[in-house]
């Protein structure tokens, strides 16, 4: 396979979406070489489904791999029984091998709609942790000192908090860090979550006369409400959602977001976010750029047919707002709660409906064609609602 090493394109991979290369010169050195390099991704298979949360890090693969180079996605069915400690608070769940097994599948049927599966192989890490005595366990703890694992910002939280820190956890950088030890990378990706996993492996792979990974950390992507991305949140964009979803979803993201979706999960110059961003600021409305995002996400994973399908969809459902002549007009105070409006004047039965619904994405805002996602949203200006599928009510301020 021939090895692209366009320096334009190289730095662009290398920088966008990245929050830090160790190191960068380094990478960027091997890149121009012509070598083909081994890129390493290791994932515990804890879920069902993956998200555009999940995309940043495979499209960033994928980037690699259109340059000509090779990636080994490690299945951490040995690990996941520890448990990855890095953005957690409290002790995790225990997983079974038997879980692992069945997640793994539907894992690999999503991963591979981002990344090339040509150029991908699968391992398991239980072929080489299984492996591993008591002794050489005690060989690999001797790299590090209690402090390190301390310093971590989810171990120091808990900490102090008094809650249980069991010393398996401990242990999950070691196992992550011999995977590349065992692998022999030259690169492994990971979120900024994980850096210190990430140069766990780099520093094993020094003591083991190896020469050390480069790792990658990237950004991680917000929620589409602008907050942490989380499934209790359910502020997440499913890959495996179908096209008209898909795309009305990620019309419902917050302004603040958009340029950040732009640019960890689509390919469209930056140059031209660039462009985006001023005239935005300028006037322009969001809803059109916010439109060519969501098209541009449903093209890639779902194709140009479908991609059109889904905005002629939207367009007809929302921006033409085929919505009655007639329909139920109320009036609230500007700066307060929709939700109180709503339940006051008995459009809703309670703030439990209001709720349900918002989470739902069943309460559309036909003026600015997108989903209300703040349960908290107050009455800033006149709003036409459409709630569920068939109800519509206009709210004046007073």
């Amino acid at each position: 396979m021939k090895i692209i090493t366009d320096e334009k394109r190289i730095d662009e991979v290398l920088s966008r979406g990245v929050h830090e290369v160790f190191t960068k010169e380094e990478l960027r050195k091997k890149l121009l070489s012509g070598k083909q390099l081994h890129f390493k991704l290791g994932t515990d298979v804890t879920g069902s489904f993956l998200h555009l949360g999940h995309s940043v890090i495979h499209r960033k693969l994928r980037d690699f791999q259109e340059l000509g180079h090779k990636v080994t996605l490690i299945i951490g069915d040995f690990t996941t029984l520890v448990g990855d400690h890095s953005d957690k608070v409290d002790m995790r769940k225990e997983t079974t091998l038997k879980d692992v097994k069945q997640m793994e599948k539907d894992y690999q049927n999503q991963f591979f709609k981002t990344v090339l599966k040509g150029q991908t192989k699968i391992r398991h890490n239980s072929e080489w942790l299984k492996k591993l005595n008591f002794n050489d366990v005690i060989n690999l703890t001797k790299q590090f000192t209690i402090s390190q694992m301390l310093d971590r910002e989810s171990f120091v939280l808990r900490y102090k908090a008094g809650k249980p820190i069991g010393l398996d956890e401990f242990l999950y950088p070691l196992m992550q860090g011999y995977d590349s030890v065992a692998l022999k990378c030259d690169v492994e990706l990971g979120g900024t979550d994980q850096t210190f996993n990430l140069l766990a492996g780099r520093h094993l792979m020094s003591c083991f006369g190896l020469i050390p990974q480069n790792a990658i950390a990237m950004k991680l992507l917000v929620g589409s409400d602008g907050r942490p991305m989380g499934k209790s949140l359910k502020n997440f964009i499913p890959i495996s959602d179908n096209p008209n979803d898909m795309y009305g979803q990620i019309m419902s993201i917050v302004d603040e977001v958009m340029f950040d979706y732009f640019e960890l999960v689509t390919r469209i110059p930056m140059s031209e976010i660039t462009m985006m961003k001023k005239e935005m600021q300028s006037g322009t409305n969001p809803i059109n750029f916010k439109k060519r995002l969501a098209k541009e996400v449903v093209l890639f994973y779902h194709g140009e047919k479908k991609a059109n399908e889904a905005e002629e969809n939207f367009i007809n459902t929302f921006s033409k707002k085929e919505i009655p002549d007639k329909m139920e007009e109320i009036n609230g105070s500007k700066g307060e709660n929709l939700v109180d409006i709503l339940v006051s004047k008995k459009v809703l039965i309670s703030k439990g409906e209001w709720r349900r619904l918002v989470e739902q994405n069943a309460i559309h805002d036909l003026e600015n064609d997108t989903r209300i996602i703040d349960v908290n949203l107050k009455l800033e200006k006149n709003l036409t609602l459409k709630i569920g599928k068939k109800r519509f009510v206009k709210i004046l301020i007073k």
